[in-house]
């Protein structure tokens, strides 16, 4: 891969900015799913938290989408950022001070999910404007790259800071993690968007010509495709891996982080190995590939509830987190490279509903069944369900290739 994005300054300052900053919001979110279990010992309630973590995507995304390409893309991201800083520093103070209870852990949570869904479009609608038009394809591959590999490695080091330290530890660790995106915007020059902002047309408007944009283009029709079917199965489950780690296999705080931690080195190597590609892909190729890796992610779900073994659960934790990555990185490329600069956050707020609303649809269908039958169970029929989308999906989409 031709690296001519790493030539501009601010690009290299925002790619690790953004890194550290997206880890950050993931280590908070381990924090908030693993007092959710220790507070009720119930894997309902850790996809109720789960859920309400990224419900505000689901419900409000899109429209932040909107917002994106109307605001200040500078300004508003420092102002989400600051914000997730603050909302960090609120569930350190309720827990020192010994009060934290599941609802005022659940608020928060929604406060949390409603201001990430938020930040997320415009910090990604900003990666454009901060490099040239030659570089463009390039960046959009390494932050998608970037993005994908720090939300599943995130988690890995959530987990892993659960285990060494405590979770006011984890939660100061976090915090930490929001300064160098907060720097990195003050230094930061992005260009005038080409067309300017939006069309200020209704909000309801923007969104449907945005869907209208993706029905119409088979590219990116196939991208919504594969992110939807991925989060709501393998990464549905990761998001209630602490009523896993520790209520099917009973390995406590050591065991979610050994599972986050192989989940973390699958997505971190299929970044890498996407990194070291010799030659640039093409829409078709990618696709094809996260067919591939969409069926092997459900699959492994499947194989987690029929072999109930803790270290094969831990090669199949790492399949998921590769599954994610490779799948994640492929959509969010085409979603950036086929939408024009006025209506990119727009088509992101979209593309994040399906990813993370996916995730949140996901987590509260894993917990609540595990509560109602048991975890070993859920797995198999849901991690099913899963690989029959997935194959009703690759067959549809073979049609036009």
């Amino acid at each position: 891969m031709h690296l001519n994005a790493l030539n501009s300054t601010s690009f290299r300052l925002y790619l690790a900015a953004n890194f550290v900053s997206v880890t950050g919001i993931w280590v908070n979110r381990v924090v908030i799913g693993w007092f959710s279990w220790t507070l009720t010992q119930s894997a309902a309630w850790v996809g109720i938290v789960s859920f309400l973590l990224f419900a505000p995507t689901l419900f409000a995304g899109p429209f932040f989408g909107v917002l994106a390409d109307r605001v200040d893309i500078k300004r508003g991201a420092l102002t989400t950022q600051a914000l997730l800083g603050i909302l960090m520093l609120a569930l350190g103070v309720l827990f020192m001070l010994g009060v934290l209870d599941i609802w005022m852990l659940s608020v928060l949570a929604l406060l949390f999910g409603l201001t990430s869904s938020a930040n997320t479009p415009i910090r990604l609608t900003l990666v454009p404007l901060i490099v040239s038009r030659e570089a463009l394809s390039n960046a959009i591959t390494l932050i998608s790259i970037n993005f994908n590999a720090a939300r599943l490695v995130g988690p890995a080091v959530g987990g892993l800071l659960l285990e060494k330290t405590d979770p006011g530890g984890t939660i100061a660790a976090a915090i930490l993690m929001t300064l160098p995106m907060l720097a990195a915007l003050a230094f930061l020059r992005p260009r005038t968007r080409e067309g300017g902002v939006a069309p200020r047309e209704g909000i309801t408007s923007q969104l449907v010509e945005a869907s209208r944009h993706i029905w119409a283009n088979g590219w990116l029709t196939q991208a919504m495709t594969i992110t939807t079917i991925t989060a709501l199965v393998p990464r549905g489950l990761l998001e209630v891996l602490p009523a896993v780690a520790d209520g099917m296999y009973k390995r406590g705080a050591s065991g979610l982080g050994q599972i986050l931690s192989a989940v973390g080195t699958g997505a971190l190597l299929a970044g890498i190995s996407i990194t070291l590609r010799k030659r640039k892909t093409q829409h078709l190729e990618e696709l094809q590939r996260s067919y591939i890796w969409m069926a092997a992610g459900t699959a492994a779900v499947v194989v987690m509830g029929l072999v109930q073994n803790w270290f094969v659960a831990l090669g199949l934790a790492a399949l998921m987190g590769a599954s994610g990555t490779f799948t994640a990185i492929a959509a969010q490329s085409v979603m950036q490279i086929e939408t024009p600069d006025a209506y990119r956050g727009t088509t992101i707020g979209l593309w994040l509903f399906a990813s993370i609303g996916g995730n949140a649809l996901g987590a509260l269908a894993f917990g609540g069944m595990a509560d109602a039958v048991s975890m070993p169970v859920t797995l198999l029929v849901l991690g099913a369900a899963g690989v029959a989308a997935a194959l009703i999906s690759w067959l549809l989409a073979a049609r036009s290739w």
